[in-house]
């Protein structure tokens, strides 16, 4: 049963608007109208998400005249010392009976009930959160260093065990002689090659440039278990080649940001042999080792990565004491994107964090999979790689998914800090994912996957029964990933016109672009490792890039915050949202269909000056198939 009342007639006003640091209190005011009834006491009662309450406060009045009465209360989130969302509703007596104050579902504004309906809320970060300036509206540009440009200037000796391959071959896929699978092709890649693309990077209007780990890794062209995480592979450069990067990029205003992973090491790593060989070894107790040298390995299922006991004070010193990892890499970097964040303590990347500002205000970059705590963002990290938004994109891109898209576009503007949706990642594709033109090829990819690269998740058609229960035929998966890696020229154009409205997507929802390398010029291709084949710097799609550079001239226009957002439209044909801020407010329409649809642009948008006007095929009043608008005031 819901109370009569018009939701006009109750007013809900809080000193802050959606997020308060965690010293500060939070003023709420209520202002209710006596038509309702006799109002008897009224509560305010929060409670944080899945969690019992945890403040039930009642309210004081303030006011009342001849039609209304106003309450008012002071909440303090200090004595809780948990940054994250808080969730509160108004509990009230009227005429005897008990009531609540919600949100309504239809009209958004407050009304009376005694059902389920949504709660307010409000996100308590954590005091001081900053980010640096130039990680907000920023273009970021991931690079795998081995794949992306092998500079001749670097001549380094071979590595006895290492498989050389020319640049350009297909990687390879197949087990080893021993009858494993590996991560040992090395195209040597180099950080001289990434200098000598600086100009490139710039014209395409990227401003940061993040640059997978280059952390010595004997067997591991991908270098995300360490052999030696305070060495830069020689096949890489050295110290002083990071730094001339570093400088040169800064002089063209770009910034670098460094992945590093301190999860685990390789097993081949010094320090993890001395403590698996040695019971009395001073490493012992960095890692996981019972009396019978058995050890825990990542994801219990690569036994030569070893995972590190983050609550060992002598590998915290090792990785962000005095002389450690960070100390050691920060000032010849902006920032850190540290792998698997997921997997690292609160209390670890908080030292991380402490340990990198030391050597300025460097960006804190977290692998995050799923939605990441509010308790440590500004506290152990500043934003995250935004996979939620990656998948939402492509399925509504892809299939339709409407309602996913705008579910999952609100769950995280209103799960994150505003610094943290600022300058979060938000990229089509990366190296742990199916290239964006295969996915959009929809070359095996079926809607139903929680993620829409998931294609080799149960069920599939490489799952069996056998006696051991379902089994993964990888090397059939594999097979046919080679098989079908190269896409037929109809199945490339349509891609390519799923990608643009893709990308015109992404930069209207809130926080920065990110491109894969060779995103841009056409890469496809299925999983590791063929998501991760040589840059093509020969043969390219210059009409792809261009579309790109057109596109990232047009969205760098757009300044400050995009988490005012609101879908005008949203269908599985047309999706048409406005973002806008103090400074400026931008419309994007997109058609996701393959048929001509009309459009009504808002009128205020008709009046917008051409270089603002971002067309990707159609006109002002209709989009051809697969075309996107975009306008900025």
């Amino acid at each position: 049963m819901t109370k009569n009342t018009c939701d006009s007639q109750i007013l809900v006003t809080m000193s802050h608007e959606r997020e308060i640091e965690i010293k500060e209190e939070l003023q709420i005011n209520l202002k209710l109208p006596k038509t309702i009834g006799n109002i008897e006491d009224v509560w305010v009662i929060f409670n944080r998400e899945y969690e019992n309450p945890c403040i039930i406060k009642k309210m004081e009045k303030t006011k009342e005249e001849k039609d209304f009465i106003e309450y008012k209360v002071m909440v303090n989130f200090l004595p809780f010392n948990r940054y994250e969302n808080y969730f509160f509703f108004f509990s009230l007596t009227i005429d005897g009976k008990e009531y609540s104050i919600k949100i309504n579902r239809k009209t958004k504004k407050p009304f009376i009930t005694n059902g389920e309906s949504p709660y307010f809320r409000i996100l308590v970060i954590n005091n001081d959160f900053t980010v640096p300036s130039w990680a907000k509206n920023a273009v970021f540009y991931q690079i795998f260093v081995d794949r992306f440009y092998k500079s001749p200037n670097l001549k380094t000796a071979k590595i006895e065990g290492r498989n050389y391959r020319n640049w350009g071959e297909m990687p390879d896929w197949k087990r080893n002689n021993k009858g494993e699978f590996h991560n040992n092709d090395f195209f040597c890649g180099n950080i001289k090659g990434i200098e000598e693309k600086l100009e490139y990077l710039k014209k395409l209007g990227v401003d940061v440039i993040y640059i997978s780990p280059i952390n010595f890794s004997t067997y591991r062209y991908e270098r995300y278990a360490a052999t030696d995480h305070l060495k830069i592979d020689p096949a890489v450069g050295d110290f002083e080649d990071l730094d001339s990067l570093h400088r040169k990029a800064n002089s063209k205003g770009m910034h670098i940001i460094l992945d590093i992973a301190f999860n685990h090491c390789n097993s081949d790593n010094p320090i993890f042999q001395d403590a698996i060989n040695n019971k009395n070894s001073k490493y012992r107790n960095w890692f996981y080792i019972d009396n019978q040298g058995n050890y825990e390995y990542w994801y219990g299922l690569f036994k030569d990565m070893p995972i590190f006991n983050q609550h060992n004070y002598d590998y915290q010193q090792y990785v962000y004491g005095e002389n450690g990892v960070i100390a050691k890499f920060a000032k010849y970097v902006d920032g850190f994107r540290l792998d698997l964040a997921e997997a690292l303590e609160p209390f670890f990347l908080e030292g991380i964090r402490k340990a990198a500002r030391k050597y300025g205000r460097k960006l804190i970059v977290g692998e995050c999979w799923e939605k990441a705590s509010s308790y440590i963002l500004g506290k152990g990290l500043d934003c995250i790689t935004n996979y939620p938004y990656a998948n939402a994109v492509l399925k509504y891109v892809a299939f339709g998914e409407a309602d996913y898209l705008k579910r999952e576009t609100f769950n995280i503007i209103e799960s994150y800090p505003k610094n943290t949706l600022d300058t979060m990642l938000n990229a089509l594709d990366t190296h742990d994912t199916m290239r964006a033109l295969t996915i959009l090829s929809l070359k095996c990819v079926r809607n139903g996957y929680d993620r829409i690269w998931e294609i080799d998740k149960d069920p599939s058609i490489w799952h069996v029964e056998t006696n051991y229960g379902r089994d993964f035929l990888t090397d059939e998966f594999r097979k046919f990933e080679f098989e079908n890696d190269k896409l037929s020229k109809e199945e490339y154009e349509l891609a390519v016109k799923r990608l643009k409205i893709a990308f015109v997507l992404m930069g209207t929802l809130p926080g920065n672009l990110c491109i894969f390398y060779g995103t841009e010029k056409g890469m496809h291709g299925f999983k590791d490792p063929f998501n991760r084949k040589c840059m093509t710097w020969e043969e390219n799609d210059n009409s792809l890039e261009q579309f790109f550079k057109g596109y990232l001239h047009f969205w760098k226009k757009f300044k400050g915050s995009k988490i005012d957002l609101e879908y005008l439209e949203l269908n599985d044909k047309i999706c048409m949202i406005e973002v806008k801020n103090k400074e400026n407010s931008m419309l994007t329409i997109i058609n996701r269909s393959d048929r001509e649809e009309q459009i009504k642009i808002p009128e205020k948008y008709l009046s917008a000056k051409e270089e603002n006007i971002f067309i990707e095929n159609g006109t002002k009043k209709i989009l051809h198939g697969f075309g996107a608008i975009s306008i900025i005031l």
